[in-house]
Order: structure tokens, then C-alpha cells, then sequence
């Protein structure tokens, strides 16, 4: 499995420069892997809709957009500032954590 975050807008954005942060579970040992699924299953079940929440961006807000890459296809998750669900939110922080621009 590997994720991508995207991070757009917000104050001082400059395009050019937004790189992804990519994170894939090769890099990862056991336990994190297990942590991953675990976090991108709750983050696609969250009781939020997210992309409604994408829809309603605040002004110099940042817009958040995690790709998911697994056997099962690509999946997409997206929400905008400030209505960011928690599971999103944790996924967000350990891709943050452990994956490189």
C-alpha cells in the first residue's frame, strides 16, 4: 500500500513548491503497517462525509487530500479546514510522520 498527502491553499501557498508527501509500507515495519490499515480503514469509514466537507473550504484555508494506492485499486479521501474528522486527521499525522516529500 502506499498514500500520498496533498496539501493546498492556506496563507503564503505557493504552488510550485507544494510537493506530495508520499509514504509507502515497504518502508515500515510490521507493526506500523498494521497501524496504517488500521488508520486508512478508519478514515474510509468515517461517519463524516468528507468530500462535502471539501466542498466548503474557509477563506486561506488548506484543503487535504490523502491517495491511497493499494491491491484493491486507488481510493481518494479529501476534507478542507476546519471541518477535518479525527480519523482523517490521524491518518494525515502518520503519513506526516513517516513518509517524505
Amino acid at each position: 500500500m502506499q498514500a500520498e498527502l496533498f496539501i493546498d491553499g492556506g496563507v503564503g501557498f505557493f504552488p510550485g513548491l507544494a510537493r506530495p508527501i508520499m509514504l509507502d509500507e515497504k518502508n515500515l515495519s510490521t507493526e506500523e503497517r498494521a497501524e496504517l490499515s488500521r488508520l486508512v480503514s478508519a478514515a474510509r469509514a468515517a461517519p463524516g462525509d468528507a468530500k462535502a466537507a471539501a466542498m466548503k473550504p474557509v477563506p486561506d484555508g488548506r484543503t487535504y487530500r490523502i491517495r491511497i494506492i493499494s491491491g484493491n485499486g486507488t481510493t481518494e479521501l479529501s476534507c478542507a479546514d476546519p471541518s477535518v474528522p479525527a480519523s482523517f486527521a490521524a491518518l494525515m499525522a502518520f503519513i506526516k510522520r513517516y513518509g517524505s516529500r
